[in-house]
């Protein structure tokens, strides 16, 4: 599988990949279109889950859609039983404020909080599910 990843920052790992030969998914796995899923309760700050991603061959989830955006979100509160803050693959560490997806992807994705992306402290890491809701934030690595 040619993967990408998506690892939320509070105790979760999701690892999102594009379904090459396979004609099964492995259990546990979720499908939305090309791309599966797959969660794993694990905590990493957003560079140390990146890491772990590439090692699989992957990336940390980009979001090119509303549809792949509530996917995720449901992935999330389907194994917490809530809206929780999660990792996705955005961020400006390489110029402040041109946000993009860690797999290389167009990052043409809204939907930030009112005033976020705001870039306090070095904010190069986007979160969804700020505050339970449909927003997300950039936030340090914590």
């Amino acid at each position: 599988m040619n993967q990408d990843l998506f690892i939320p920052n509070n105790a979760f790992f999701t690892f999102t990949g594009k379904l090459s030969h396979r004609k099964r998914l492995p259990q546990g796995w979720s499908l939305l279109g090309s791309r599966c899923f797959i969660f794993n309760y694990e905590e990493k700050e957003w560079a140390i889950a990146e890491k772990s991603c590439t090692a699989l061959g992957g990336n940390l989830a980009s979001i090119q859609t509303s549809v792949e955006y509530l996917f995720i979100r449901q992935l999330v509160k389907t194994a917490t039983g809530k809206n929780k803050l999660s990792w996705v693959g955005g961020n400006d560490g390489v110029k402040d404020g041109v946000w993009l997806w860690s797999d290389g992807s167009n990052f043409k994705f809204g939907g930030w909080a009112k005033g976020e992306p705001n870039g306090q402290g070095k904010e190069n890491c986007m979160e969804i599910n700020l505050r339970g809701c449909h927003f997300h934030q950039d936030v340090g690595p914590r």
